[in-house]
């Protein structure tokens, strides 16, 4: 059968619609180092009814200057190498961080790192005072970004806000009975950097200051150590001091040694 050539346009403009559509590809947001992204907001809703058939529940985070992004939370934590969130916790209204894989441009999943994590900001973290106004955000490190800043020195100091043995907002090593720098990373937003203190690892122990690119971190320690063993945790405060005058501290816990 002909086809009448009346239709032939729109027929044609149809299957150039289609093919275009067929080839695009979903803007993605760039991720850090081992896939992780951290955002800061205001939790904007909850959503848990898809736990019910085994879905992702989300939380939508409304995000300064970028809007809503979904943080997808798995049914079966127990699939999962981050730890579980307490939802029950969250509110409408709260603040807070979250660090996860990265799903296209507006949103993250919680679930395939240690580090990964949803958390009320009062959790060990103040708000940013002074500066430009931009907020600092310290994100836990994953045992992949700490395997690839390749540390040398003989023992080590972490900090880790939360509960001790938590993967660590700063980690660095040393020597002892050494002149030669304790060298050390945080992850700031997306990114790992690197930190410094002079006199190797003796100079960390009982608390110190970090030196990098742009910032100061002080680490000082708030009370007796809990617990024995060679690597006993000492509550402590770290305070990131950024060059522009914004600062922001994290209450948490030091340890140092093997």
């Amino acid at each position: 059968m002909r086809v009448p050539r009346s239709i032939l346009p729109s027929t044609v403009a149809l299957a150039v619609a289609l093919a275009t559509a067929s080839c695009a590809t979903p803007r993605e947001v760039p991720s850090a180092p081992g896939g992780a992204v951290a955002i800061e907001g205001a939790v904007a809703s909850i959503d848990t009814q898809p736990w019910m058939y085994d879905g992702h529940a989300v939380v939508q985070v409304e995000v300064a200057g970028r809007g809503r992004v979904s943080v997808q939370l798995p049914a079966r934590w127990n699939l999962c190498k981050a730890a579980p969130v307490d939802v029950q916790a969250l509110a409408v209204g709260m603040r807070v961080q979250a660090v996860g894989a990265a799903e296209g441009a507006d949103a993250l999943t919680v679930c395939s790192d240690t580090a990964h994590r949803l958390v009320p900001l009062g959790e060990g973290g103040g708000a940013t005072r002074g500066g430009d106004g931009s907020g600092i955000v310290l994100v836990p490190l994953s045992a992949m970004e700490i395997d690839g800043a390749a540390l040398a020195g003989e023992l080590a100091c972490s900090f880790s806000a939360g509960e001790a043995g938590e993967a660590p907002l700063l980690l660095a090593k040393g020597d002892v009975a050494s002149s030669n720098p304790a060298r050390g990373v945080v992850k700031v937003g997306d990114h790992v950097e690197t930190v410094a203190v002079p006199g190797g690892f003796d100079a960390m122990l009982h608390g110190t200051r970090f030196s990098g690119s742009g910032k100061t971190i002080d680490i000082a320690l708030t009370g007796a150590a809990t617990g024995g063993g060679e690597s006993p945790a000492r509550p402590a405060v770290l305070t990131y001091l950024r060059a522009d005058g914004a600062e922001r501290t994290w209450s948490g816990w030091w340890q140092c040694g093997p």
